[in-house]
């Protein structure tokens, strides 16, 4: 009896909860989709990749973060209702997105991320890191005609306590691909204010 009391409070320090939140740099936007302004619409390839992050760190961003930018991308420019089609092969297009997927995760683990792993989650520990999308268009020809680049920060918050409120919170997954929309969505009104498509 005496070990299962030692192992239940072993497992009960150890256990911490965690929330993602999101800065809110990037809006959606006041409408949706954005209004039509040409006659004819114009098909579109959009070629999603990651790109080294902007202090010339080796760090490649994760896989599925390139996987749910391409998703959410593919979602929201068709769901724009500007475009003949949308494909993300490399077949011909009149228009061609190149999407870059950075990640700058700032400086590593802060101060309180430490202290928070050294007190098993007591003392709330915070991470940071920046998701650059960078959307560059080019005609058939690959002529570029212009770039958009969008930036949005997410927190993620660490501490015991949390794990009470994780089941009332937003999963992680969720606000990544809410933010990845949201991004593309900006992208989509910026690129078509200016006259891009």
């Amino acid at each position: 009896m005496n070990r299962v009391s030692v192992i239940l409070v072993l497992l009960s320090v150890t256990l911490s909860g965690c929330m993602m939140v999101r800065e809110g740099k990037v809006k959606p936007p006041a409408q949706w989709p954005p209004q039509q302004t040409q006659q004819q619409k114009k098909s579109i390839g959009l070629v999603v990749a990651g790109a080294l992050d902007p202090k010339g760190l080796s760090q490649m961003p994760r896989m599925e973060t390139v996987e749910s930018v391409r998703r959410q991308a593919f979602k929201a420019y068709t769901e724009s209702g500007l475009f003949s089609s949308v494909v993300t092969s490399d077949e011909a297009t009149d228009l061609r997105a190149d999407i870059a997927v950075i990640e700058d995760e700032g400086g590593g683990p802060g101060v309180l991320a430490y202290l928070s792993a050294l007190t098993f989650a007591m003392i709330p520990g915070y991470v940071s890191e920046e998701l650059i999308v960078s959307t560059s268009f080019s005609d058939r020809q690959k002529r570029s005609l212009d770039s958009v680049e969008q930036k949005e920060e997410l927190g993620f918050w660490m501490q015991f306590f949390l794990l009470f409120a994780m089941p009332f919170t937003e999963a992680t997954a969720s606000i990544s691909q809410s933010v990845h929309y949201d991004m593309h969505r900006a992208t989509i009104q910026e690129a078509h204010g200016k006259g891009i498509f």
